[in-house]
């Protein structure tokens, strides 16, 4: 009876083992090809919207694409005119009316061409464009949404359009900018510049007033109360001021490292980053530093609750810090959130429903989520009845077993419970094996690293299968949606009139011949990586090249 109790044990415990956890898991990703994403990404119920950055030589131009939640292309935006770095921050703008007009959902982008666009979020389609002044750059700022306006920072001012079709409500002149930001405030709308200048605008488009800063303001202006909090830039280093509206005081509150990122005002406390870290600051009757962190942010942060704040740290190797805020402004926690494509990084993620996109200078967007699939939804309910299955066979096995062995029959009772042992594992074999193979692949390669030169350069960013045949190899692109190898295989195969036989085994579906070609048995390849699973259990990104070869 030992025997059987330790066997029992070890079945049982192999059952009882957990399936899945509960923190941000990896769903896909997709190479957006060259170009960096310098930018954060934004999002709705339905997708998330990127937008490619870069000095653009040769036919390479940047792009805004929009992905569905899951992973599929849905389409593309091509400024065919801008050859300089595109940074300015996307805008998604619900449907309304105002006293200029009615308008329907908007994704709003700024162009270093100078054009700024209004698109149709559900196809990419054009509303409606305008052009303001280029100097080396046009747009690279964040515009600021007004009711039925927006105000858009342009290379020398500001000019402000209505959302409905474009129309110039007033363009005004100002100094030269780079990623200054407009903000709202006391009736007014304030930006800076790389003159060092602080502008005030009224809604009229007449200038108030302009303060001097001594440095560059490459950020939108943080209200806080009756205070505006700017992070000047020095060729060295950095001053985080403020700016009394009441009083017209500027002031000093810290001195810290070099280029600045886009401050975050996080209910009464706003941070700040720079190359020597992140510096949290609050204001009573004066402004004050409550807390600093060492790292190096740059670019753009992004709050996802009351108290959490991501940042993407700037450097070789380096992913986000995900930082918690306690009650009085100070870091409480902060920890790393690494991806495959970490290094570089200016922006910050995008959260939405249950997802988190990310995107860095490697120019990959990827996608995190909390919640399984519905199809990892059903497989993990599989598991689950058979597990609960497999437990109550041998808690059956272990009674009866006792039961014998009680009255002496010590070889019956071996016997009924081997023989249950062997039907339980019997049963869960499928599933045991596709648990312990999937233990075993490991994350593939991009697909950036089987890419042919000679395909089209439409079928960037999509889903592309390889047939290597004996008599020819044969390539299928542009494909989009397919969440499988099996999917994605027999829908190119569909799509070139390939007949393709399969058979189905106990550990899952495998492919028997292409085009009438056996062999000794086809393989497949994810971006160069061996297939570990059954085609029908094996899972592929949104961006991927699949490629079948003979054994």
């Amino acid at each position: 009876m030992r025997r059987i109790a330790l066997l029992s044990s070890l079945l049982l415990a192999a059952l009882l083992l957990p399936v899945g956890t509960a923190s941000w898991s990896s769903n896909w990703s997709a190479d957006l090809g060259p170009g960096y994403i310098t930018t954060s990404p934004v999002a709705d119920e339905q997708r998330v919207y990127v937008r490619t950055s870069g000095f653009w030589t040769g036919a390479e131009r940047p792009e805004v694409k929009a992905f569905s939640h899951d992973g599929s292309l849905e389409w593309t935006y091509r400024s065919n005119t801008t050859t300089q770095h595109d940074m300015a921050p996307l805008v998604l703008k619900n449907a309304g009316a105002g006293s200029c007009g009615s308008w329907p959902d908007l994704l709003l982008v700024g162009w270093a061409n100078g054009e700024f666009t209004a698109l149709h979020p559900n196809n990419g389609t054009l509303v409606w464009k305008v052009s303001t002044q280029v100097d080396g750059w046009g747009i690279t700022g964040a515009p600021l949404l007004d009711d039925d306006h927006v105000v858009a920072p342009t290379r020398n001012g500001m000019t402000r359009l209505c959302l409905a079709d474009g129309q110039v409500d007033f363009s005004v002149n100002l100094s030269l900018g780079w990623r200054n930001g407009i903000t709202y405030a006391d009736g007014h709308y304030w930006t800076g510049s790389e003159t060092g200048h602080l502008w005030q605008v009224d809604t009229d488009g007449n200038v108030v007033a302009s303060h001097n800063l001594t440095g560059q303001l490459r950020h939108a202006p943080v209200l806080l109360d009756h205070r505006l909090l700017l992070h000047v830039q020095h060729a060295t280093s950095s001053t985080i001021s403020t700016y009394n509206l009441t009083s017209g005081v500027l002031e000093d509150v810290h001195a810290s490292g070099a280029s600045p990122a886009l401050p975050l005002l996080m209910g009464e406390t706003v941070v700040f980053g720079d190359n020597e870290g992140l510096t949290s600051v609050r204001c009573l009757s004066t402004c004050s530093v409550l807390d600093r962190l060492t790292t190096r942010v740059n670019g753009e942060m992004a709050s996802t609750s009351t108290d959490e704040f991501y940042a993407p740290v700037n450097a070789p190797g380096e992913g986000w810090l995900v930082v918690q805020l306690n009650a009085t402004g100070g870091f409480s926690q902060a920890a790393s959130f690494s991806t495959p494509h970490d290094g570089y990084g200016t922006s910050a993620p995008a959260k939405a429903d249950g997802w988190l996109f990310l995107g860095n200078d490697a120019g990959v967007l990827m996608a995190y989520s909390t919640t399984p699939s519905p199809t990892e939804s059903t497989e993990a309910e599989e598991q689950n009845g058979w597990a609960l299955l497999g437990m109550f066979g041998v808690a059956l096995a272990i009674g009866g077993a006792s039961w014998l062995a009680r009255d002496g029959r010590f070889s019956g009772a071996w016997r009924m419970f081997s023989l249950t042992v062997l039907a339980v594992a019997l049963l869960m074999l499928p599933d045991i094996s596709k648990t312990w193979n999937s233990t075993l692949v490991e994350d593939n390669p991009p697909a950036t690293s089987e890419w042919d030169d000679s395909w089209p350069e439409a079928w960037l960013g999509t889903q592309i299968v390889v047939f290597e045949l004996p008599e020819e190899t044969i390539t299928v692109g542009g494909l989009v949606g397919h969440s499988t190898v099996w999917s994605l295989t027999e829908a190119a195969a569909q799509n070139e009139g390939l007949p393709v036989v399969t058979e189905e085994t106990g550990l899952g579906l495998y492919l028997l011949s292409i085009n009438g070609t056996e062999g000794s048995g086809w393989e497949y390849f994810l971006n160069g990586g061996r297939g570990a699973l059954a085609v029908d259990d094996a899972t592929v990104d949104s961006t991927v090249i699949v490629r079948w070869s003979l054994a």
